[in-house]
């Protein structure tokens, strides 16, 4: 199979689609064949603006192990490839406790104004040193898709800061093949992804263990006209028993609703 049209398809779109409108794409999370999860992502660039934001809940056995619904958000700038957030929210419940983080950027360097609840004696906080330069998770995966657009392969590294952990991560092109996701058809671009915790260790750990590197993989692709490289499905390890697979379910632009029709006034008497 070969790697041109797709990589050519990618390269071509590092223009234009940020002016579409936004992108919608419903997700399944999946492990040892059972759906614990159901995530939807927005994604919105217009200009040198970008938003992003999620909306995840568990579903069946993945209440015992998953927050019951979760909400994030990302916005910021758009320079070339890169992105600059300016600010992350997060807000959901872990077992029964709501959590709530709220990041804002100045000249980089991510500043919690809001941490509930706040950080136990039991992790070693981040340093404002160690949080500078890093971004957010969800800014990070913009980021990706628009190196993927550009240059059509995923050979990238950055840093990202949750508020409570900074965590190194690199993407590397594995290469081509044919989209994994059953439904999807073409061809799509195969990453591996890894990452690895550098600061917020919980304090009694060991930094060589807990700081282990995780490995992924990654297939993203496009899937229509308009439409940024959007991830098919991601593999990655998880805690508990069986790896956790991302699956895409659907995706498509958001076409405004139109305007209703103007109303005359009834004429008075």
């Amino acid at each position: 199979m070969t790697r041109a049209p797709v990589l050519a398809l990618l390269a071509g779109l590092s223009v234009g689609y940020a002016h579409a409108n936004p992108v919608e794409a419903d997700y399944a999370v999946s492990q040892m064949g059972v759906t614990v999860m159901d995530i939807r992502i927005t994604i919105d660039q217009a200009g040198d603006r970008y938003r992003l934001a999620t909306v995840s809940r568990s579903r069946g056995v993945g209440r015992l192990f998953l927050p019951r619904e979760q909400i994030a958000e990302a916005e910021g700038g758009l320079r070339g490839r890169d992105v600059m957030p300016a600010r992350y929210r997060t807000e959901g419940e872990w077992r029964g406790t709501p959590r709530r983080t709220v990041m804002e950027y100045l000249s980089g360097t991510p500043r919690l104004a809001v941490l509930e609840p706040p950080e136990g004696p039991d992790r070693i906080p981040v340093s404002a040193e160690e949080a500078a330069g890093t971004i957010d998770g969800l800014s990070a995966l913009l980021r990706l898709s628009r190196d993927v657009a550009a240059t059509g392969r995923c050979d990238i590294q950055g840093a990202i800061f949750d508020g409570r952990r900074r965590l190194e991560w690199t993407s590397r092109t594995i290469g081509v093949g044919a989209s994994p996701v059953r439904g999807i058809s073409g061809e799509a671009l195969r990453c591996g992804l890894e990452s690895r915790l550098v600061a917020g260790f919980r304090r009694g750990d060991d930094p060589a263990t807990a700081g282990r590197p995780r490995q992924a993989e990654a297939w993203l692709a496009v899937l229509g006209p308009g439409l940024p490289p959007l991830p098919l499905r991601v593999e990655f390890p998880s805690t508990f028993v069986g790896a956790l697979r991302l699956d895409l379910v659907r995706a498509g632009a958001v076409v405004p609703a139109p305007l209703p029709d103007r109303v005359s006034a009834p004429a008075r008497p």
